[in-house]
């Protein structure tokens, strides 16, 4: 009776212990880490230009800043499917990353969609985009962008530490 109560006890300890690790391993995997660098291309096209239709392809560019840290973020459209054509640039604050190489379809995204603002940007060839992150305080980010219709287009992505 004595062994079966010590028994007993040792394997809620264990498992006690398993759940306790196997839920700070899934905490430090799942967290987002502050980004060495970024520097991609990425190249697609669609049919339409609406998040509202799931299989549209978007491309998603996640990154943290640490405390204390700035961050330049820089999109640049090396090749458009359609002369002087431009795409809307949106900005969801936290760290997403549901998709493969930087791309996803919009339906991937219908779960974070309220969280996600316009920048008021056009994207194109001749208008890159450029901005300044960093503060006081860690800060997650993603950015979003739907490839524009017409044919594939191509975009320069880098994200580098400025301090």
């Amino acid at each position: 009776m004595v062994n079966e109560k010590i028994l007993g006890v040792a394997g809620l300890c264990i498992v006690v212990i398993m759940a306790t690790g196997a839920f700070f391993v899934s905490s430090l995997t799942n967290s987002p880490k502050t980004q060495e660098a970024l520097d991609f291309t990425v190249s697609g096209s669609n049919e339409c230009l609406r998040f509202l239709s799931r299989d549209v392809g978007v491309v998603y560019v996640p990154f943290t800043i640490g405390a204390g840290e700035q961050w330049g973020l820089f999109v640049e459209c090396t090749d458009i499917a359609t002369p002087k054509g431009w795409v809307d640039l949106y900005l969801y604050e936290g760290y997403w990353d549901g998709g493969v190489a930087y791309v996803c379809c919009s339906e991937d995204i219908y779960s974070i969609l309220d969280g996600v603002e316009s920048l008021d940007y056009e994207l194109g060839l001749d208008t890159p985009y450029s901005q300044v992150f960093g503060g006081t305080e860690f800060g997650s980010y993603t950015l979003f962008f739907i490839f524009p219709p017409g044919g594939p287009s191509s975009f320069h992505v880098t994200l580098t530490k400025l301090s």
